[in-house]
């Protein structure tokens, strides 16, 4: 769905019709959609009509387009799609009329009004607000007086917002997901979290990524952690399914032949890698760790720094990077995490030479992109953004500490990436139009 959109309007004194410009005109339609909702009607051709297409109101009515708005169209057989319509799907709803998603109703509302590429409707919604029988949803929309509720059909596609591992885990959403995917075939992306260990097995055994990874070990034993810091003087301990830094540690030996393990709140010794081990158990005992080997960062003054590459795919389906950014440690920081007190600055902040930059930027880009292809091969489902933090050391050697499927958006916070945020947003919604386009012009391809 590219090009530009149509205005989507009523025609009155009409019933049960469809208006198109005649440059579009073709025999044999005889149907209208929209999202998963299907309208028998008379399909006419009008040469004063340019970039509008008018709906009698009946049939607006009937197919329950929310708003007058802008929108592509889509020819397949003997219908003609109106659309995207995207679901924008997430949990932890309220009744609140102010708030329906607690802190997050801010960045849903700016989500809802960022004017569309290819034009269409989006809605938010949760598996509590799906109407099965109907075929229809009571999704929420945000505009000039605040959010509303409207009743719509089941989307073209569901862009997956979900905020945490305990949401996606969630039976009835698990059900909601596999029974919009199985039984209506609407393509849902950014399905899941990344899980740090098989993010890495991935990665290791493609040729073109093994390379960029630093040396890691699943559950490691005390003696293999001995083994690596010895090996490697410092040792990253992470948890699979960690996020924002929580829950990682970085040992090195200490001088009176002991284990120093730091993390964002502190220190502690330790009398061997084994007692270490045994207080991680105690403390997480249902949490599977990494140890990873510790690589040696380039410093911005004296705090290490790493950098989060966003990438996105466009409307064409082809991964692009959107956003590059240094993370900056505290002095004697463990990571360069935000919620750890890391900091974050602009490449132009941090690299004074034009063409330096640019030889960083490039270095960064090539790696984001390749890795992003590579994942994206190996991964399940339809993946729309990754979130990766890579590293250089001294020798100008890129690596790749982690991947997130839903990054968060902590970096544009800074005043110099605003733009590249909403950069994001948007190719979101161009994967979107994508993955419909996809659906509606070649499903058995898709869904082979």
């Amino acid at each position: 769905m590219t090009g530009k959109p149509f205005t989507v309007g009523v025609h009155p004194n009409s019933e049960n019709t469809l208006l198109l410009p005649a440059s579009l005109k073709q025999d044999g339609l005889l149907y209208a959609a929209f999202g998963t909702s299907v309208e028998r009607c008379h399909i006419s051709f009008d040469s004063h009509l340019q970039r509008t297409v008018l709906l009698s109101e009946n049939l607006y009515k009937n197919l329950r387009i929310p708003y007058r708005g802008k929108a592509s169209l889509l020819f397949r057989d003997n219908t003609v799609y109106i659309g995207p319509l995207i679901g924008i799907f997430t949990a932890g709803f309220t009744k609140s009329e102010l708030e329906p998603v607690r802190g997050r109703s801010l960045f849903f509302s700016k989500l809802l009004t960022m004017d569309l590429p290819a034009g269409g409707y989006c809605y938010l919604f949760g598996a509590h607000q799906i109407q099965w029988e109907e075929g229809t949803v009571q999704g929420l929309i945000f505009k000039e007086n605040g959010w509303e509720d409207i009743t719509v059909p089941l989307p073209n596609v569901v862009y997956d917002r979900l905020p945490n591992r305990q949401a996606e885990d969630s039976a009835e959403l698990q059900e909601t997901k596999a029974r919009l995917m199985n039984e209506y075939r609407i393509p849902w992306f950014n399905p899941g979290f990344f899980n740090k260990w098989d993010i890495y097995q991935s990665m290791q055994q493609d040729e073109r990524t093994k390379d960029l990874l630093p040396y890691s070990v699943f559950q490691p034993s005390a003696e293999k952690l001995d083994e690596m810091i010895s090996r490697y003087v410092i040792v990253y301990v992470k948890p699979a399914n960690g996020s924002l830094g929580n829950g990682i540690f970085q040992l090195s030996a200490s001088e009176e032949n002991s284990l120093q393990a730091k993390h964002a709140k502190g220190g502690k010794p330790y009398p061997s890698a084994d007692a270490f081990l045994n207080d991680l158990q105690k403390r997480h005992k249902e949490t599977p760790y990494i140890a990873q080997e510790g690589i040696e960062r380039i410093k911005v003054g004296d705090h290490p720094a790493d950098f989060r590459v966003h990438t996105n795919k466009n409307g064409k389906g082809k991964w692009t990077v959107t956003a590059v950014a240094a993370k900056i440690a505290e002095k004697d920081g463990v990571t360069t995490h935000l919620s750890s007190g890391g900091a974050v600055k602009t490449l132009a902040e941090i690299y004074d030479d034009p063409m330096e930059r640019l030889i960083i930027l490039q270095k960064l880009t090539k790696t984001a992109v390749l890795i992003s292809q590579v994942l994206d091969e190996k991964m399940d489902g339809f993946i729309g953004e990754m979130g990766l933090d890579l590293g250089m050391d001294h020798s100008g050697k890129v690596w790749m500490f982690e991947a997130n499927s839903r990054p968060g958006r902590g970096i544009f916070a800074h005043p110099r990436l605003t733009s590249v945020s909403r950069l994001t947003k948007k190719r979101n919604f161009e994967y979107a139009s994508y993955l419909t386009e996809q659906s509606i012009l070649f499903p058995e391809n898709m869904w082979q």
